[in-house]
């Protein structure tokens, strides 16, 4: 009985590794795996390193020999796809031979081979003490921040981000050394690895972090072409641990330099600073910051890229008006609008699908941009803006989504792509669908989700969460003992609940079996939320999508508030 090597693919004939090469790295003996040192992984893989090459032997791969081809075969076409892994890595398993013959009932040993290569984790350990150092490690730090990006954007997978998973060979060319990769979660892993690496790097300074920053923000607009994904890392960053002082700074300004161009909500951790950019911001004071941070006013930036005029300030003794869902219905707004000008409600925020299902897009738009509200973009919105229709719509939706695309001007399109996903203040934040959901207008807080949104806000320090997308006005609470309960009703108060998911209902699509416009005012002086509905004329509504040839659904529903 004999263990013998087999070399798995066409690699081989490029690596020049065979069994003298993986025979001599295993003889240097197995090399320690730690936090922090220059190898590091799990506890069932066992590292064989001399000066040009490393093994890996895999334990935790339990394969027979007459399983280990077709897998191992498929590993490599796998990683060929990707285009991450250095060109010479070879995968290789150990059999036993029996009378000169492969027993392949028995289990191998599965490993694989390549180059040794320089571990980005510990070359970013060494302070830059000059100019050109400094260049070096931006030019490191952007290569895996493209790599990572771009196989999310390709491949709908991340890469592990640890920064040991990442090396460099001699001439500063990247990849990837992690077996695995891992389905893509919206930058959730990404935003946890930023953080991470602010509080380990001590040299990491202002100037490198905006510079850093401002690189990501540019890979990220390149590659994915969404505004929205700068402000969900920067959203996901603000759940991290941060220390108090220069690491919670430097995230601050990381968060600000990702919000720049003036398109997408600001974002702090515990204090406000200079975005890199000399778009104006509008100022949120705050009514009772957490008792355990001390902040100044944030700032909301939701500034119109195609006119000159800001939105107003939002002042927090002042009634502000909570509107969402108004899906292209004119009347509908118009009946709102009226009710706030009346009532003296002069500021609010819009949550989103300003367009879709309905007729009314163009002259919908208009009023928005012309208002002084601070808006957010929904699902609708986003599609339309983009012309991409495959995600997040029904078969109807998508039709008028399609009509409703043709009847916008480039500019009207280009100020809904321009609208933040977010907006966050001390005191309360706006999203279209969902805080748990880090692209922000596909979740739904329903009955199996408003736990956990609940959970987010916590992690988020926040009180109060105000969501459309449901279209069902109400609230969802946690109370100061921990209970969690739902809430309608015309007016409800707000005094015993530590957290709030508030959704105003929908004003041009109702859905609670009222055909009512439906909105809602927050009064942060009497801590409380009153919820309107008021009456419309729909039938014209109906008219115009009839004469549009709309679904006959979405004309129907109208008239019966579902």
């Amino acid at each position: 009985m004999k263990k013998k090597l087999k070399i798995i693919g066409a690699l081989e004939e490029r690596a020049g590794f065979g069994p003298a090469q993986i025979s001599d790295a295993i003889k240097q003996g197995s090399t320690a795996l730690a936090h922090n040192s220059e190898f590091t992984g799990r506890p069932e893989t066992n590292i064989y390193a001399n000066r040009d090459t490393v093994v890996k032997i895999r334990r935790d791969l339990k394969l027979t020999a007459a399983q280990a081809d077709p897998w191992l075969g498929k590993v490599l076409e796998r990683e060929r796809q990707l285009g991450v892994y250095h060109p010479e890595k070879t995968w290789f398993y150990i059999y036993i031979e029996r009378d000169g013959a492969i027993d392949l009932s028995e289990e191998v040993l599965i490993g694989n081979i390549t180059p040794r290569l320089r571990p980005l984790h510990k070359l970013l350990e060494v302070r830059p003490d000059t100019e050109s150092a400094r260049r070096v490690l931006l030019r490191q730090m952007t290569s895996m921040f493209e790599m990572y990006l771009q196989t999310a954007e390709r491949c709908q997978l991340k890469l592990d981000e640890g920064l040991s998973n990442f090396a460099l060979d001699a001439i500063d060319r990247l990849f990837y050394v992690d077996d695995e990769t891992y389905p893509w979660d919206k930058f959730i892993s990404f935003s946890v690895m930023l953080g991470v690496m602010i509080r380990k790097l001590e040299w990491l300074d202002r100037d490198f972090a905006r510079t850093l920053a401002t690189e990501l923000g540019q890979q990220i607009d390149h590659i994915f072409g969404d505004l929205n994904y700068r402000a969900s890392i920067a959203y996901q960053l603000r759940s991290a641990f941060m220390p108090a002082g220069k690491k919670r700074d430097i995230a601050n300004l990381i968060c600000a330099t990702l919000n720049a161009p003036g398109k997408l909500s600001d974002c702090t951790l515990g204090k406000v600073h200079e975005p890199a950019s000399s778009a104006p911001a509008v100022a949120v004071t705050s009514a009772a910051p957490p008792a355990d941070v001390s902040r100044p006013a944030a700032s909301v930036q939701a500034t119109d890229p195609f006119s000159t005029q800001s939105k107003q300030d939002l002042i927090n003794q002042q009634p502000l008006a909570v509107l969402a869902d108004i899906h292209a219905n004119l009347p509908a707004l118009r009946a709102v609008l009226e009710w706030l000008e009346q009532n003296d409600v002069t500021q609010g925020v819009v949550l989103g699908d300003l367009v879709g299902y309905g007729p009314d897009a163009r002259e919908v738009v208009e009023l928005m941009r012309a208002s002084n509200f601070h808006i957010i973009k929904g699902n609708h919105d986003h599609c339309i803006a983009l012309g991409a229709y495959e995600r997040g719509l029904s078969k109807h939706a998508r039709h008028v989504a399609e009509w409703t695309h043709a009847q916008l001007s480039e500019e009207q399109l280009g100020w809904l792509k321009a609208l933040p996903p977010v907006l966050d203040n001390d005191d309360w934040m706006a999203v279209h669908g969902a805080p748990l959901d880090p692209e922000f207008f596909y979740g739904y807080v329903y009955e199996m989700t408003y736990r956990e949104n609940l959970d987010k806000l916590t992690a988020l320090n926040r009180r109060l969460c105000f969501h459309g997308h449901s279209h069902m006005p109400g609230l969802y609470g946690r109370d100061l003992e921990g209970q969690d309960r739902h809430r309608v009703g015309e007016v409800i108060s707000l005094e015993s609940f530590a957290q709030c998911l508030v959704c105003p209902g929908s004003i041009g699509q109702s859905r609670n079996g009222t055909p009512h416009a439906q909105f809602a005012v927050y009064d942060p002086v009497k801590n409380e939320v009153s919820f309107k509905s008021l009456p419309y004329d729909y039938e014209p509504v109906v008219e115009r999508m009839k004469a549009e040839a709309f679904p006959a659904e979405l004309y129907r529903r109208l008239a019966k508030g579902v």
